[in-house]
């Protein structure tokens, strides 16, 4: 009988002091907003709450006769109308100036904290983004030259991402298929109803399966300004089902990244999912585990509390005026030190 053998929860899994389980990190749109609250043309990045303001949508919602009060809980407004002849030309223009507006936004040429977030995983850990905003797809893409960069998945679909049904590969937006050169079309956009039946489209029912493979094996998971609303089914289900397969909720260690003002309810809400003696609560993503040990965040955590051998050396983050010097610094962590 092996030493896992005895134990209520499952060991993490390492290769030469290389952990092989992933870190997860689940973004939402309170990410985008840390991130980059204004785009490098000046627009605004929406929250649900504010999106028919921003988007300049009151005027039309309001010809069908919508209060300030409903047009304030744009996810409840959308799930109302969604299917119903009445509003099928409403639906069809809302639908159209959410994609068409999010898929203009342009990340700033200064690194922004998603720059940190793709260069403080490796290509074990994934990012699995509920968000419409192309940020982290463009953060990917101007940092691809680092190498060994995390898996991004978007259940929800994302403007920054384009397809190629007849290949089945998925790419950066506006950009050809690296198989039979056609244009890559826009990934769909899963809008805010309870029942998204993602089921019905493969490419994103594959989005889904990939999110529940690496939250089933997570040895750690970080959540970034996203809230898990009740209403998004599936999520809530995903999120349920992994958690109970993982078998290491006793010792993987839950971040939640979120205001201050949340806490209590944050907390509260993602106790039905995860172990509250593992939660650890961070208003900013500098004080988190991924800022303090990039690209060996879980590696440092295990070696102190289940090897009680802590690591010596350590390289954290700090603020950089240019992305040069953030790829220069993070191409200074090495193999040896990821192995120590």
């Amino acid at each position: 009988m092996g030493f896992q053998d005895v134990l209520p929860y499952r060991l993490p899994n390492f290769k030469d002091k290389r952990l092989l389980d992933p870190h997860v990190v689940i973004v939402g749109a309170g990410a985008s907003i840390a991130a980059c609250k204004i785009d490098k043309n000046g627009k605004e990045v929406p929250l649900l709450r504010n999106i028919h303001n921003i988007l300049g949508l009151t005027d039309e919602l309001e010809k069908y006769n919508f209060s300030d009060e409903q047009m304030a809980d744009f996810e409840k407004l959308f799930s109302d109308i969604y299917g119903k002849r009445e509003y099928k030309d409403l639906q069809a223009k809302l639908e159209y100036e959410v994609c068409d507006y999010f898929s203009k936004l342009i990340i700033p040429d200064d690194p922004t904290l998603y720059d940190y977030l793709i260069l403080s995983l490796t290509e074990k850990d994934a990012i699995i983004s509920f968000n419409w905003d192309p940020f982290l797809m463009q953060a990917y893409r101007r940092n691809i030259s680092v190498g060994n960069l995390p898996e991004l998945i978007f259940p929800h679909g994302n403007s920054g991402v384009g397809l190629c049904y007849d290949c089945k590969v998925k790419g950066y937006a506006n950009c050809l298929c690296p198989n039979c050169f056609k244009e890559l079309e826009q990934m769909p956009l899963l809008y805010p109803i309870g029942k998204k039946n993602y089921n019905s489209m493969p490419i994103m029912q594959n989005e889904w399966n990939r999110a529940r493979g690496v939250l089933s094996k997570a040895a750690g998971i970080t959540v970034y300004g996203y809230g898990a609303p009740v209403t998004d089914t599936e999520a809530v289900e995903l999120m349920m089902t992994a958690n109970s397969i993982s078998q290491m909720k006793d010792i993987a260690p839950f971040t939640i990244i979120n205001l201050a003002e949340n806490e209590k309810e944050q907390r509260k809400k993602w106790a039905e999912f995860y172990d509250i003696r593992m939660m650890l609560y961070c208003n900013n993503f500098e004080e988190t585990m991924l800022w303090n040990n990039p690209r060996v965040s879980l590696e440092t955590l295990f070696d102190a509390i289940l090897q009680q051998q802590p690591r010596s050396t350590e390289k954290p983050f700090k603020k950089f005026k240019t992305l040069r010097e953030l790829q220069d610094f993070v191409q200074t962590i090495t193999e040896f030190d990821m192995c120590i």
